[in-house]
This record gives structure tokens, sequence and C-alpha cells, in this order.
């Protein structure tokens, strides 16, 4: 695949869903998107960047055998490594989305679910990071940083002890 930017690698896959499990699959997403401790487990990945499933509607007059779920992510690191984290981290999930699709195979192990995923993903169109050089990790520690920065105030009597505390809890971010 040559979704590749930086740090940053985009996967977008394309796959099939079984007739009878396409309401099952629109209404867990649509309750994930509303219920945010049930989006806690693909979340606590801090290599995500972008993360979006879609099932993908058939078109008037169009006979299809299946209808389509349509994923997009970005994320820091080569795809295999992503792959490796669903398979070993969050199995059930992975099942529970991709599972209702014909040729599945239900990880653990990871290599089947990579194989699968190479068959079906495909070179995405475009994808946007402000920040592909950098690591959502890296993003995010400056962040902290920033916000216990404005925290500080230059101006305030004991300015050097606080300066201390200051650099105490963001060295882990530096």
């Amino acid at each position: 695949m040559s979704n590749v930017d930086g740090r940053m690698t985009g996967l977008t896959l394309f796959t099939p869903v079984r007739p009878q499990w396409v309401w099952f699959l629109k209404l867990g997403l649509r309750i994930t998107r509303h219920l945010p401790f049930m989006a806690r487990h693909i979340l606590q990945f801090n290599f995500i960047k972008f993360v979006r499933w879609t099932v993908v509607p058939g078109l008037d007059g169009e006979r299809l055998h299946y209808r389509y779920l349509f994923f997009e992510s970005n994320f820091d690191g080569p795809w295999q490594h992503y792959i490796d984290a669903f398979a070993y981290v969050i199995p059930t999930d992975i099942r529970v989305t991709w599972g209702r699709g014909p040729g599945f195979p239900a990880p653990p192990p990871a290599e089947p679910l990579k194989a699968w995923i190479a068959h079906n993903s495909m070179d995405g169109g475009t994808y946007y990071c402000a920040h592909a050089a950098y690591s959502t990790r890296q993003v995010n520690s400056a962040l902290a940083v920033q916000r216990r920065f404005e925290r500080l105030d230059a101006d305030a009597p004991g300015f050097d002890a606080e300066w201390e505390r200051f650099l105490t809890d963001v060295q882990a971010h530096l």
C-alpha cells in the first residue's frame, strides 16, 4: 500500500456485509456515535488520528449481492502494526464490526486478518492531517505542555517555585 505520508499511514477498506447484518451494523454505528463509552476501545489507541465507518447504501435500481462497509483511518506507523493492535487488543470489537462479511478471518491471530485487509484495501484518494510529520503522541504532549504553560503566570509571586513545578509536571512530555 502506498498511503504513507511522513509518519502517517492511511487505510481504506471496502468490505461486503451479509444482508441480514446490515441493520445490526447501522444501529451499532449510530449508537456508538452518541454514546462515548462505547467508542472507548478504539479511542485507547493513541496512534490513531482519524477513524470512520460507513455502511454504503445501495443505489436506486442497483442489484448487489451485498451492502458494503467503508472504513477509513489515518494513524501513525505501518498498517501491519495497526492491525496487530486491533487483532490482539480488541479482537471482539473487530469480529463484531467486520465478522458479518463473507471470508472474514476472525482474529487472533493477526496474520490471516492482515491478508484479508491487504486483499480488501485500496489506495485512498486523499487524506489530511495537520501534523503529518509528528505522531499523535507528540501532538498530544505538545498540547499538554501548552495547557500547563498557560497556567504558569510569570508575574506571580514565587515564580521560581512555580517554574520548577511546571518543569516537573511536563518533563514526560518534553
